[in-house]
């Protein structure tokens, strides 16, 4: 008896281990996808849209008070994502130009914009005015 249970316990191990294995390396595959992708600007990723020249273009709003970059410079055309590393609660994306209205932005859920006219514009956080980031087109 005590046998037929070191089997089980060992096949369960086992399966769990070669689960945990497949997730890790189809997550580094993710992450060297979007490593190569990268360009050495302030950890921004940027990947090719499928469409024309146009770019997409990360930010990312972390703990501590952190956005990154905190200034970005793309062409008219290109698109910006904001995503949330922030795991519970949300932060509010406000555009001080008034380019879209308020944007909550949970955990993994990201909010896109395409900018399709030239300028200066300055995207802060509500409430955590340190928190900020310049796009230029």
């Amino acid at each position: 008896m005590k046998g037929k249970i070191l089997v089980l316990l060992l096949v369960f191990v086992f399966l769990f281990a070669s689960g945990c294995a497949g997730e890790d390396s189809e997550a580094a595959s993710e992450e060297s996808d979007l490593e190569a992708s990268a360009e050495p600007q302030d950890d921004v990723q940027q990947e090719n849209v499928s469409s024309g020249s146009a770019k997409d273009h990360v930010v990312r709003l972390e703990y501590y008070k952190v956005i990154r970059p905190s200034e970005l410079d793309v062409q008219t055309g290109d698109t910006v994502s904001w995503w949330s590393g922030k795991r519970q609660g949300t932060y509010i994306l406000v555009s001080e130009e008034g380019l879209f209205e308020d944007q909550e932005l949970a955990y993994s859920v990201p909010y896109s914009y395409t900018f399709n006219k030239p300028g200066s514009y300055l995207f802060t956080v509500k409430d955590v005015p340190e928190m900020n980031v310049t796009i230029n087109t």
